[in-house]
């Protein structure tokens, strides 16, 4: 293995056992919440506990990232995983309070458009199955979206 593709292995890894441990708090309150409802959480290799299936609203559109825990109905897989990764690592770098607070004013600002959405953008609006704003009319300035959004992180 080239020593660069060990060093980024080991970074990789480093970040998650670091994303884990600042997340920790909000991890053990979202797996608390799926254990309530019956569920068995399983984590993963990135330390990301997946919580499936989850009872309809229990969570919030297609799958909810809590810290490092992440709540759905069943619309688990690759992409949808690292969409919903990416939530934790925006957890971890601005931590729990803020990251929510600017995750929700961001969702009002925007109308709720997962597309506008500044958050659900940095984790990749296809991996999250979201459709990209389109325009209603030439030049309207206003966007429409998709509301079929499967992933969420707030």
């Amino acid at each position: 293995m080239p020593a660069t593709t060990t060093t980024s292995h080991a970074a990789r890894r480093a970040w998650h056992a670091y994303r884990a441990w600042r997340n920790l708090p909000a991890t053990l309150v979202a797996v608390g919440w799926a254990r309530l409802h019956g569920v068995r959480p399983v984590l993963g290799p990135d330390l990301l506990v997946e919580c499936a299936p989850m009872p309809p609203r229990t969570y919030g559109r297609g799958g909810t990232t809590v810290g490092n825990a992440w709540l759905h109905g069943g619309l688990g897989g690759p992409a949808r995983r690292r969409h919903e990764s990416r939530h934790a690592d925006q957890y971890a770098l601005l931590g729990t309070v803020p990251f929510l607070a600017l995750y929700g004013l961001n969702a009002l600002l925007t109308g709720n458009d997962p597309a506008r959405n500044a958050f659900e953008r940095w984790a990749g609006l296809a991996d999250g199955g979201y459709a990209p704003s389109r325009r209603t009319g030439p030049g309207t300035g206003r966007t429409r979206t998709a509301r079929t959004a499967t992933s969420s992180s707030a």
